[in-house]
């Protein structure tokens, strides 16, 4: 780019130069001088008319320099952000993994005690979910009243596991909101991602427990997620929803 206007100038002085030469030398037939004053003229002529012209390919190069200087600026700060926002992901992400693992041991120790054949027996993780759901349906069966299944999972859940199951599950999809939110440089995309990697990442059992828990209870954590359109879209792709009971 710089050495066309290298050429430019060179032709602007060779124009100028020409210019004198032809117009002295060859229309006016003058031959070449030896008094200085005669030199003189002709520096004043070269100067006064290169002058302006030099000057404005100098603004030019200065122009096109600071265009350079900008958009490198604003290369520069496309990928400082990239990388401010790769760092802000990979923090989420460990912390998300984090969050997906202490649910994991929280469901490993959940319990309830069920009437199995008139005997008493205390049933974990995912055997407690399922004689959740042959309880609920067979409630739902005789009565389609959801007071009945409330009691139920009211009594069988005195020490509130099904409520801080819940609330684990909302708080992850609540950061994903907070964390990759518009503002902070990320799409609905990479939201819905986060929202797929959570319900991947979350025992299909202990999902159907929180299901449960949000179409029968009232909970803070069950309203954020029912009221959560982008999560609801990822839910429903995979075939879970609010009313399976």
């Amino acid at each position: 780019m710089f050495n066309r206007y290298v050429i430019l100038s060179a032709a602007l002085i060779a124009l100028v130069l020409f210019s004198y030469f032809a117009q002295f030398y060859l229309n006016l037939n003058y031959v070449v001088s030896g008094d200085p004053e005669k030199w003189g003229q002709l520096g004043d002529y070269v100067g006064g008319t290169l002058n302006p012209l030099l000057s404005f390919v100098s603004i030019v190069l200065l122009i096109r320099s600071l265009s350079i200087q900008v958009e490198a600026n604003k290369e520069l700060k496309l990928e400082v952000e990239a990388s401010r926002k790769t760092e802000r992901l990979r923090s989420f992400e460990m912390q998300l993994f984090n969050m997906l693992d202490s649910q994991k041991t929280y469901f490993d120790s959940f319990r309830v005690d069920a009437d199995v054949q008139g005997t008493v027996v205390r049933l974990s993780g995912g055997e407690a979910v399922i004689k959740i759901e042959d309880v609920v349906e067979g409630l739902r069966a005789s009565d389609p009243e959801v007071s009945s299944v409330v009691e139920y999972l009211e009594g069988v859940d005195s020490t509130d596991q099904i409520y801080s199951l819940t609330r684990i599950f909302y708080n992850m999809v609540r950061i994903v909101d907070e964390k990759l939110s518009d503002s902070n440089g990320f799409s609905e995309e990479d939201r819905k991602s986060h929202y797929l990697t959570i319900i991947n990442f979350t025992d299909f059992s202990l999902l159907r427990l929180i299901m449960m828990s949000a179409q029968f209870m009232e909970y803070a954590s069950t309203s954020y997620l029912k009221s959560n359109n982008g999560f609801n879209v990822i839910l429903n792709s995979v075939g879970l929803r609010y009313d399976l009971y």
